[in-house]
């Protein structure tokens, strides 16, 4: 049986940007990957029920890629090479640079989704500056005692 002040007592609610019941993968909170995949299988002319495990391979690199801050060139080459490596048509350079250009922004959307999620929960520590200066800070990593010394002195 429910309980009435169940229903009414305030209960904390998380903030969230995702709704399961959203019209796209981005804001159901969905995985990148399988759009991803199906980019690449018609990038590949490849068949996604016959080669998912393949395109799921190269979906994930791509996703590292613009994680560890690729640009859509670097994506484009990464294409071309593994057309290479396969010897298919798809190496051709506007074609690749489209393609790349599609899973930059699939791929970017669910990494900023992501990060805006964790924001949201407060998983992200507040950038707060720091007393020291960066020139100070990498004087006394990279100098030496007496290079500091002669550096106070003026010489």
């Amino acid at each position: 049986m429910l309980c009435v002040a169940s229903l009414t007592s305030p209960r904390p609610v998380k903030p969230t940007i995702i709704s399961r019941k959203a019209g796209n993968w981005v804001d159901r909170g969905d995985s990148p990957i399988p759009t991803l995949s199906r980019v690449l299988a018609h990038f590949f002319n490849r068949p996604l029920d016959d080669n998912r495990e393949w395109l799921e391979e190269h979906a994930n690199t791509v996703l590292g890629m613009v994680a560890a801050d690729a640009t859509e060139v670097h994506i484009a080459g990464y294409l071309k090479s593994v057309a290479t490596e396969i010897a298919t048509a798809a190496a051709e350079p506007r074609r690749a640079r489209g393609a790349a250009i599609t899973l930059w922004h699939i791929a970017k959307a669910g990494l900023v989704r992501d990060f805006a999620e964790r924001v949201l929960r407060g998983e992200v520590p507040v950038n707060a500056p720091t007393e020291q200066s960066l020139s100070s800070w990498l004087k006394e990593r990279l100098l030496s005692p007496a290079e500091l010394e002669e550096l106070a002195r003026g010489d």
